[in-house]
């Protein structure tokens, strides 16, 4: 017996040892979150196979747009696409010569030779891009608050500050802070965070402060039309308010299909837009503690033309991007490929179609973050609110600019 115990302890005390020199090692070379940059979110690729079967127009009228923004840039702006850098005017001039070509050939197979052969194209350098949809949300109000129209639509509060941690002296010397941090004067003169979600809305931290844009009747199309960014608002006299994104709280965006997906109520093959609010609307009990689990909050403006995307410009259905505003070149033209959702009359799912198109990156997003997500903008409409609120798709993405 005594034998047999020396044996299986000369045995297993080397094992141990392996082992913890094994996980000692896994830990050493343990792979550390990449840091994207502008340098690193891009690289160069062959071009891939092109095609585009949609509207000629709307990819004209986006080009259009994005050429109204780089009008106001100063044209020797250096602009990274990947590690190599580029003028404002050399995306100006590619952005000129495709709308040219474009006009001339169509979107043929002509077309797309041409700029296989005479453009760069700059592939995310993520190992997968997640396509998501957003789209412009209606809701019905009214300019005088009543027990209809009880859920008020703030503007931008005057006292809602914006810091710029990039002209500070220490900013550059370490990685990861924000370039923009947002808060409120305290009355002994610090800056402390902007309210939460939780603090406008339960706690009524901005009531009465005359910052009511307009009063709603739904407060769950008012939580969606926060992460849609801009809306149109059929108000009760008969005439239309659009709205658009102004400003936002500072707080960083918690995504509530996430929580709904970890309290095991929805699972991750069904969550969408449509579920989450259907299991909100069957549980209204819980809405408030769903909706404060996200202490994000958006305040809006009044816009004549829209939706208004984050370079200042008007965004295009099936035309327009949101990216990673700190990673990727503002304006400048796209070439994606991901799928579409496909409806049965009774609005489920019955299959995916391949959507394949040029669009411009005109937009961004809390939620997009890393050059693996972008959103895709849908339009305004029941079908585009569908195809946006079930888009969850995996794809590729490439940015083009003539080659020098």
């Amino acid at each position: 017996m005594i034998k047999i115990k020396r044996i299986y302890i000369y045995i297993t005390i080397p094992l141990l040892i392996v082992l913890i020199c094994a996980l000692f090692f896994i830990f050493l070379h343990k792979k550390k979150p990449v840091i994207w940059t502008c340098e690193n979110s891009l690289h160069i690729v062959s071009a891939p196979d092109i095609d585009d079967r949609s509207d000629m127009g709307t990819l004209i009228r986006s080009i259009d747009f994005s050429l109204e923004y780089l009008n106001e840039i100063d044209p020797k702006t250096l602009i990274s696409f990947g590690k190599e850098k580029f003028t404002s005017k050399n995306i100006k001039t590619s952005l000129i010569d495709f709308k040219e070509k474009l006009k001339e050939l169509g979107l043929t197979e002509k077309f797309f030779t041409y700029i296989r052969k005479n453009y760069t194209f700059y592939k995310s350098s993520a190992k997968k891009v997640l396509y998501t949809g957003y789209y412009e949300a209606n809701l019905k109000g009214s300019l005088i608050q009543s027990d209809i129209y009880k859920y008020p639509l703030y503007r931008k509060p005057e006292d809602l500050y914006r810091i710029d941690l990039s002209k500070f002296p220490f900013y550059h010397k370490y990685n990861g802070p924000p370039e923009i941090l947002r808060g409120r004067l305290s009355e002994n003169n610090l800056i402390l965070p902007y309210y939460t979600r939780k603090e406008i809305d339960s706690e009524k931290k901005l009531a009465e402060k005359n910052l009511e844009i307009v009063w709603v009747d739904n407060v769950i199309e008012l939580f969606f039309l926060q992460i849609q960014g801009s809306g149109i608002i059929y108000l009760d006299t008969g005439e239309t308010l659009r709205v658009n994104y102004a400003e936002n709280n500072g707080h960083p965006y918690q995504a509530i299909g996430r929580l709904l997906i970890d309290k095991g109520v929805l699972s991750k093959e069904n969550v969408s837009m449509q579920s989450i609010r259907n299991y909100i609307e069957k549980h209204p009990e819980q809405m408030e503690k769903i909706f404060n689990y996200n202490p994000s909050y958006v305040f809006f403006r009044k816009v004549d033309d829209g939706p208004i995307g984050s370079i200042g410009v008007p965004i295009t259905h099936y035309r327009s991007i949101a990216t990673d505003r700190y990673l990727f070149p503002k304006g400048a033209i796209c070439y994606i490929k991901t799928r579409l959702p496909v409806f049965d009359e009774n609005d489920r799912i019955k299959g995916w179609k391949l959507f394949q198109s040029f669009v411009l990156n005109q937009d961004s997003g809390g939620a997009i973050r890393t050059p693996g997500r972008v959103d895709l903008f849908t339009g305004n409409g029941k079908k585009s609110e569908l195809i946006a609120g079930h888009l969850n798709q995996n794809g590729n993405l490439y940015f083009l600019i003539k080659k020098q």
